[in-house]
Order: structure tokens, then sequence, then C-alpha cells
């Protein structure tokens, strides 16, 4: 039963993720980048599977990988996403999708979060106490990153600001269907409460196009 739960729930989140995307994000892109709009998403969506693919970001049973990196190493790839998340949210208030840009990358902050940690910790490498300090500057990575890039950003022309939106948009891009939704997808019969939730996820992103 919690399982099932977790699953919709994290159908609803690739929906809110992929609804960010095609409804707010490229939208608006497209008016700062025009036909360009293509090589930042493509560029944030590679940069995402490449530190997955060479650094592990997320945890798997030992089965299911073909290797299993952990450590430093998956804390410097998160952290380095957490730093593209913070550049997003400073760009997207300069367009007025903070609102917006924010939920996305809340939504998938948490389990990022959980994911790290069960990392160090089953590393066996750091001790509980070094874990928390780890931690505590991985949830301080995102706003200093925003409140850093805001100040940056203001000093250069629309399409720096709609470039780093665009790689925002292509790493929640393979978050959502590139981790989100095959999680989903293994081993739940029921497939069907995933479908309304992840639909449900993309109606509720659709309805703010008037409100962010």
């Amino acid at each position: 039963m919690v399982a099932k739960t977790f699953r919709m729930l994290i159908s609803f989140c690739a929906g809110i993720l992929l609804g960010a995307v095609f409804f707010h994000m490229i939208p608006e892109i497209t008016e700062v980048l025009g036909r360009q709009i293509g090589f930042p998403v493509i560029l944030g969506f590679l940069a995402i599977y490449v530190m997955e693919k060479f650094i592990m970001v997320h945890p798997c049973e030992e089965g299911h990988c073909d290797y299993h990196k952990i450590g430093l190493a998956a804390y410097v790839g998160i952290g380095f996403h957490s730093i593209l998340d913070g550049v997003a949210i400073g760009a997207a208030s300069m367009l007025n999708m903070s609102v917006v840009i924010l939920l996305a990358v809340t939504i998938h902050k948490f389990p990022a979060a959980l994911a790290l940690s069960s990392i160090l910790m089953k590393g066996g490498e750091f001790s509980s106490r070094k874990v928390l300090a780890y931690m505590v500057v991985f949830a301080l990575i995102t706003p200093a990153a925003a409140i850093l890039s805001t100040f940056v950003l203001e000093e250069f022309n629309p399409y720096p600001i709609g470039f780093a939106l665009g790689v925002s948009a292509g790493t929640f891009l393979y978050i959502s269907i590139g981790d989100l939704l095959p999680t989903v997808h293994e081993g739940d019969e029921k497939k069907l409460n995933n479908l309304i939730c992840l639909s449900l996820g993309l109606v509720a992103m659709f309805l703010s196009m008037g409100t962010a």
C-alpha cells in the first residue's frame, strides 16, 4: 500500500515537472532564444544523463546497476545539479516565473536529499555527524546559487537568462522522464492510478499558466 501511494505521488511530481517545462519554461524561453532553444535544453538533459551514468545520484539495488559508486563523487554530482537549480530560480525571477521554478525545484529536492543521505551513510565512510554537516551544506547550495545568480544575471541581457532557464528545462525534463517515470512503472500492476496522478500534475501546471 505504501509503495503504491509512493508511486502515485511520484507520478504527480513527474506531471508537475513536465508541466513546468512545457507549459511555462519553454514558451517563455522561446520568446528570448527563438529557434535556438533546443541547444540549452538538450545540454541540460545530457548533463544530468552523464552525471547519472558515471556518478550515482539515486539509490538502487545492486542487481539493477552496472556499477554502484557512492560517497563524495555522488555528493559532487548532485551538488552541481543543485547549483543549476539555484541558477534556474535566479533566472526565473527575472522572467516572472520564480513561483513555478521554485515549485519544480522543491518537488525533486526532497527525494534527492533522501537519496544523497542514504548514499553517504551506506558507504560507511562518514559518521552521522559528518553526513548531517554535508546535508546542511547541500541544503544551502541552491538558495546561495539563486541569490548569487540573481545579482550576476542582472548585468546581462535576456539571452543568458533564457539560456540558463533552457539548461534547467533540460534537467527537469530528464528527471521527470529518466528518473521519476521509470520508478513509477516498476512492479506496479495498477498503472491507471499513476496515469491519473500524472495527468493531475500536468493539469495543475496548465491551469496555473495564467497566474504564474
